[in-house]
């Protein structure tokens, strides 16, 4: 078996699908809470900090995902000796789960501090809830490839671990401004998507294959629970709107909340100061 052969291999090894809370789960349970811990003793977040932080997540995360891809195009019949190459077109890497590896090299070459902050925005409010509904409920995301499963797990429990490093560390504040800086970043992120369903599609390499980046093609009904009823019973305009709605309603309800308060005679905080504490911009300047 020559080398290619023994990486194809060694890529393609399965184990027994974990299952939810089994031990293949809680150890990637304990090794995230491990990381959270250390990073909070640490308490550290200076600029030097943060990068190794973001390069240590975003390399490993890049790695595995690359190795993923390789792994499920390429097919190796042992039995004839031959190799072929079919590239699954659903798994390109462009889902909201990968959109952190992007989100934390980017930051790491991106020069623009409120691009930079903004980025950072993204990965502590907008990653962190699928990364945690993913780490309480994996039971979807297990296979029995090995390297797919461990390849799941860096890459949600990292996730996790950064937002959890961002917020704690005080590098990115609780803000209205930052919510709104990770909504425009998720935006952005959702107008590329929607550029390469309607791309991939259209110059014809699928093959009958289904392209859905960030589930919001037109030609593909979306996965997502919910969602995909809604797709089929309202056009796709209509669709996309209830899409980008459901992500900015929390924020939505956010600043009616803060709103109320601030006009709220009875209130023992003086205005000016709940204005500073929601909308400021009191972020560790060493960070940028």
């Amino acid at each position: 078996m020559n080398l290619v052969k023994k990486i194809i291999f060694y890529l393609q090894l399965e184990m027994k699908t974990p299952v939810a809370f089994g031990w293949f789960h809680w150890l990637w349970i304990f090794f995230t809470i491990i990381a959270i811990l250390f990073l909070y003793f640490k308490k550290k977040k200076s600029k030097k900090y943060l990068n190794k932080v973001l390069l240590t997540y975003g390399i490993v995360a890049l790695l595995l995902e690359a190795l993923k891809q390789l792994s499920w195009g390429i097919n190796y019949d042992f039995l004839i000796n031959q190799i072929t190459w079919d590239y699954e077109w659903y798994a390109f890497p462009f889902q909201l789960c990968t959109t952190p590896i992007y989100a934390s090299l980017l930051y790491l070459i991106i020069k623009n501090k409120k691009i930079k902050l903004a980025l950072l925005s993204y990965l502590a409010f907008v990653t962190i809830l699928g990364s945690f509904m993913t780490i309480i409920i994996p039971d979807s995301c297990f296979v029995s490839d090995i390297l797919i499963n461990i390849h799941t797990m860096w890459l949600h429990c990292g996730s996790f671990v950064v937002s959890i490093y961002l917020l704690m560390s005080g590098i990115v504040e609780i803000n209205i401004k930052n919510l709104k800086s990770a909504l425009l970043t998720f935006m952005t992120f959702v107008g590329i998507a929607l550029a390469l369903n309607i791309i991939v599609f259209n110059i014809g390499i699928l093959n009958g294959e289904t392209f859905n980046m960030f589930y919001i093609s037109p030609y593909f009904i979306s996965s997502l629970p919910i969602f995909d009823i809604i797709q089929q019973n309202v056009p796709y305009l209509i669709y996309l709107i209830i899409y980008l709605f459901s992500y900015k309603g929390m924020e939505n309800i956010e600043q009616i909340l803060i709103d109320k308060c601030i006009k709220c005679e009875n209130t023992l905080i003086h205005k000016e100061e709940i204005k500073y504490l929601l909308y400021g911009q009191n972020v560790s300047k060493d960070v940028f």
